[in-house]
């Protein structure tokens, strides 16, 4: 699985309850902070590429309905593109010069976000890649409220 040989996991952001349980953790999405280093000029420098890229990252080989996307096209090559889902986003920026994308997952569970994670390496084959993972959400909850 050429996608987690390459993951390094840079940081797991875990906020810790203040007063011993006064404040109740309620996750609500996760973001993954991505960046890939070395992925062939090719797949980053065209914005239509770099849109089916991600369009195949939320959705798999499934037929394409209710995602929106939106891409921009630098001169002379780069991009910048979204793609959501409602229930899923990615956001990218490319420098294809140098092989890097800086990337941004939000999904409302940890196994979605990775799923998409997973197939936007195979998507745009980069050669090293840091995440760092943060849960999203947090309610103060008083003692005795649900």
């Amino acid at each position: 699985m050429r996608a987690l040989q390459n993951k390094c996991l840079v940081e797991n952001f875990e906020l810790v309850p203040a007063q011993q349980g006064a404040v109740k953790r309620c996750v609500w999405s996760y973001h993954l902070v991505v960046e890939f280093w070395n992925s062939p000029f090719e797949l980053l420098a065209e914005a239509k590429k770099v849109e089916a890229s991600l369009i195949y990252a939320i959705n798999g080989e499934k037929e394409a309905k209710e995602i929106r996307s939106f891409s921009y096209q630098f001169q002379p090559f780069g991009v910048s593109a979204q793609v959501n889902t409602g229930q899923a986003h990615i956001y990218i920026h490319t420098w294809p010069e140098n092989g890097y994308s800086a990337i941004d997952i939000i999904a409302f569970t940890k196994e979605r976000a990775y799923e998409i994670f997973e197939r936007l390496q195979e998507a745009l084959l980069p050669e090293k890649v840091c995440v760092a993972e943060v849960a999203r959400g947090i309610s103060k909850l008083e003692w005795g409220e649900t």
